[in-house]
């Protein structure tokens, strides 16, 4: 072969490998465009999740409207019936007070208690006064004390209820106030439920505020303070022997 055809030759296998895409650079290129697909598709996904989520919000604050309407229309009516319920509470109120003055002024209330008068002697030191004499008759509620007060002062008043030998305070009044001697009847701010078997006692905070006679009744003292929810035991109490009757008992409307 001359020269000329081995030029020629060899011009030909450069133009054939010219022509011809490495095996490295055609893989690069599918994986270039299979990525683009696969970005295109995650693209799509994002644009259907953003939508989604556009959705989700509206229908949230759809949902918090509604709630906010509730809302208002619930306090709406929590307020219209607390209203409602406080003048039905008021107006029962007075009826009962009235009912009860009524009752009191025509002196048709149940009293149990020693007979109100002038008796012959008093305590020389505060007491708490049992009533064992004068048990309640049956259930009701009392709503104040009668007594036939030496001088003025102050008080309370429990309900005691007997638990085989001690007596369990299940109730104490507010401090109560005797404005001037005499008989005078002084009202619990609240009644207060009884039940048959119960028993009164009376702290006077002064010596002397009420009177008594021995042999007729059997009211029994001390002078510890009993608080509510305590314990008396019974034999712990003086004066069964003397059997004193006090010019003192409650009044209220029972069975």
């Amino acid at each position: 072969m001359n020269r000329q055809g081995i030029a020629i030759s060899v011009l030909a296998l450069l133009t054939l490998s010219g022509c011809q895409t490495p095996p490295d650079v055609k893989q690069v290129q599918d994986e270039n465009l299979q990525l683009q697909t696969e970005l295109a598709q995650a693209r799509g996904k994002i644009d259907a999740l953003a939508s989604e989520q556009d959705r989700l919000q509206r229908e949230i604050d759809e949902l918090n409207r509604v709630k906010s309407v509730l809302d208002t229309e619930k306090t709406v009516r929590v307020q219209e019936s607390s209203d409602l319920r406080g003048q039905v509470r008021r107006f029962v109120q007075r009826e009962i007070d009235m009912l009860k003055e009524f009752m009191v002024q025509s002196d048709l209330l149940d009293y149990v208690g020693g007979e109100l008068v002038q008796r012959s002697r008093v305590d020389s030191e505060p007491l708490l006064l049992v009533d064992m004499a004068n048990q309640m008759p049956g259930s009701g509620t009392i709503t104040g004390v009668s007594a036939h007060f030496v001088k003025p002062g102050t008080f309370n008043v429990q309900v005691l209820r007997p638990v085989d030998d001690q007596l369990v305070v299940i109730w104490q009044s507010a401090r109560l106030q005797a404005t001037q001697s005499g008989v005078q009847r002084v009202n619990f701010p609240v009644s207060v439920g009884v039940e048959r078997g119960d028993l009164i006692a009376y702290q006077f905070n002064e010596a002397g505020l009420v009177s008594f006679d021995t042999g007729t009744g059997d009211t029994r003292y001390t002078d510890d303070s009993v608080a509510l929810g305590e314990l008396i035991k019974v034999r712990s109490l003086r004066g069964e022997s003397d059997k004193r009757a006090y010019s003192v008992g409650v009044y209220g409307l029972l069975n």
